[in-house]
């Protein structure tokens, strides 16, 4: 679960972007459910960039601060060709769908990308935001 957390909290972006963001579900487990707002989609040759969120069914918790994690809205830019993502900026919130305290607020624009998983969150957004023009 801390890996799932930990890899789920490189998703995403702001509090006040969630209240206006038109979301669609794209996927859900018995862990979660990954919303994205494809009207923040912009592609750049290889490169995309949209905004996620990842809805926990089950809270979980931040490890710095021991507060209640129930939701990550964020900002990701995603390499299509290599199949790699990597988080641009992202909020995390005690409550769902992006409501409640924010927990963390991250800023990452230099972080490093990472190859794609098969089945996680990262590919289902991965395929929205880079399938063909």
């Amino acid at each position: 679960m801390k890996k799932w957390i930990a890899t789920a909290t490189c998703l995403l972006l702001l509090s006040a972007t969630s209240a206006i963001a038109a979301w669609q579900e794209i996927g859900s487990n018995e862990q979660s459910t990954v919303s994205l707002d494809i009207s923040t989609l912009k592609r750049d040759g290889d490169r995309a960039q949209m905004m996620s969120m990842l809805d926990f069914i089950k809270p979980g918790m931040d490890p710095k601060t021991k507060e209640p994690i129930r939701s990550i809205i964020g900002l990701n830019e995603y390499l299509c060709e290599k199949a790699q993502y990597r988080p641009i900026e992202y909020k995390v919130f005690s409550g769902n769908k992006g409501e409640g305290k924010v927990v963390a607020d991250v800023k990452s624009p230099d972080s490093p990308f990472e190859a794609i998983t098969s089945g996680s969150w990262a590919a289902g957004v991965y395929s929205i935001a880079c399938r063909a023009k």
